[in-house]
């Protein structure tokens, strides 16, 4: 399974290009100072950290990579504004220093002094400024477009090395959305879809080799601005088919980590590698489309909601590595959290007075093939429910067009990313939001959110996010059983401790991790 941590704009199937890029990566690099694999000049052994991936089923390109593997791919060659730990600090990057206007409408963040992209020009505000533009703008294709709309009319060189983001509304949340998907700064004369042509950015790695369906390569880039803390040699990224592969890679010790799962925990001796949990990173979202027949009646979702065994999720699906959802989308990492809603548990004679009687049949439909076996064989244990599955593939499922399996069937199961609260709002809760497979629409909510995002006073936030929170549990467009933390095993020759699970949330950092040389 690849984590579609933001649904894509378009997909697009072949890799025809990267298969020809690799002599084009050798000479980019070829001031590099070591390689990412083998000994460096002096012969002493590299320190190399290696990471299982599939191959992305997408153009690589940082302003529209939509996979966690593609974004990967690009995101330890750029760099973004600023990052979070796991706890939600918030770290600067490219940005030294941000400050909002009084009236909240204006974000104005100072560069970094002496921050270079990997071709030795300066990062300066006018790339910041052609980055923004790109994502928001009216021809952008960027999964990152959703984030902002709404939120950032434009961007602006405000002098003296600063920006200045003018916001639509205040969004007191601001900076956390300069750490999403698709935020990694380039140059402002970058031509989208050449990336892999010349991979820059002004990140902590130097893309050196790419070899599709093999490996991608990559060593440290010494004019990373925080170079001194990095102390890997380099990255090799090493591409598998199917999980299985990874798992026997990762026994055979030819890659450093692999996340937990059932699978992996059924295969692999835990106690030989460090057991790392990292903050919580997704989770996935059951679909009902309230506009049709049997989800167009509020008592058959609420049943639905019932019926769930979210510990059996927890534990079939993701091996125990998350918490027990609430049909509300706050990471439990996120603060403030809604206060006195009550926990959905599995609770079958609700299930029975809600259904009064009744056989509700219908079809889920995902691309998250064991997600979808148990929620269907859960489901079909609980009388009133007659349950299909359809599985399909990524391409499949979230396929280009206006009848895409995602956003039309009548119950489907999604991936979301990591992001603030009032975001998946705009994404799937919204009237008329692009993403919204529930169709699901409630002025109130709409309401509620914006005031949330324009008020930076912890008590009324708080209020308002439990407000918020009890509209969806009550309302149930989409049940959401577990919030997955990031969990993964890793060899025990790796020394440093990740701040934060390896994506787009903390910029990839890999700051202060080392590992013992080959």
């Amino acid at each position: 399974m690849t984590l579609l941590t933001s649904p894509p704009a378009r997909r697009r199937g072949a890799l025809a290009l990267v298969a020809t890029v690799s002599a084009t990566l050798l000479a980019l690099t070829g001031c590099a100072t070591s390689s990412a694999s083998g000994d460096g000049a002096d012969g002493a052994a590299e320190a190399v950290y290696r990471i299982g991936i599939t191959e992305p089923g997408a153009e690589i390109d940082p302003l529209t990579v939509a996979d966690s593997d593609a974004q990967l791919i690009a995101g330890l060659v750029t760099e973004q504004l600023v990052s979070f730990t796991a706890d939600g600090e918030a770290l600067p990057r490219l940005a030294t220093e941000w400050s909002a206007s009084e009236d909240g409408l204006t974000w104005t963040f100072t560069l970094r002094d002496g921050a270079l992209f990997n071709d030795g020009s300066p990062v300066t505000a006018a790339d910041v400024v052609a980055t923004f533009d790109a994502i928001i703008g009216d021809d952008s294709i960027s999964p990152a477009k959703s984030a902002f709309a709404g939120i950032l009319d434009s961007a602006s060189d405000a002098g003296e090395g600063q920006v200045a983001f003018t916001l639509a509304r205040p969004f007191s949340d601001f900076p956390r959305l300069l750490a999403g998907n698709n935020t990694g700064i380039l140059p402002a004369d970058y031509e989208p879809g050449t990336w892999l042509d010349a991979p820059v950015g002004a990140g902590q790695f130097l893309l050196e080799d790419y070899e599709v369906g093999q490996s991608v390569t990559y060593v440290k880039n010494p004019d990373y601005w925080n170079a001194d803390e990095i102390q890997l040699d380099g990255i090799e990224l090493k591409i598998y088919k199917d999980p299985q592969a990874s798992v026997l890679a990762f026994q055979a010790g030819d890659i450093d980590r692999i996340s937990v799962t059932p699978d992996v925990l059924a295969t692999v001796d835990v106690d030989d590698y460090d057991t790392l949990s990292s903050g919580y990173s997704y989770f996935y979202g059951i679909h009902l489309d309230v506009t049709k027949a049997p989800f167009d009646d509020p008592t058959i979702r609420e049943a639905l909601a019932w019926a769930v065994d979210r510990q059996g999720i927890v534990d079939n699906v993701y091996g125990g590595t998350a918490a027990v959802g609430n049909d509300y989308p706050v990471l439990p990492d996120y603060l403030p959290q809604p206060e006195g809603i009550p926990q959905r548990e599995q609770d079958l004679e609700k299930v029975a007075d809600l259904l009064d009687g009744r056989t509700v049949s219908f079809t889920i439909t995902t691309s998250f093939q064991l997600f979808g076996e148990v929620l269907q064989q859960q489901l079909n244990a609980v009388d009133g429910f007659d349950v299909e599955l359809e599985i399909l593939s990524d391409e499949q499922y979230y396929a280009e067009g206006a009848d895409s399996p995602w956003l039309n069937a009548p119950l489907t199961v999604t991936s979301w990313g990591k992001r603030v609260p009032s975001q998946y709002y705009g994404l799937f809760y919204a009237e008329g939001a692009a993403w919204n497979a529930a169709h699901y629409a409630n002025p109130e909510l709409a309401r509620l959110v914006t005031a949330f995002d324009a008020t930076t006073d912890e008590t009324e936030r708080q209020e308002l996010l439990t407000e918020i929170s009890e509209i969806q549990w009550t309302d149930v467009p989409t049940i959401i059983p577990a919030l997955v933390r990031s969990e993964v095993l890793e060899s025990k020759r790796v020394t440093g401790e990740f701040i934060a699970p390896i994506d787009f949330w903390s910029g990839y950092n890999f700051a202060g991790i080392s590992v013992e040389g080959k």
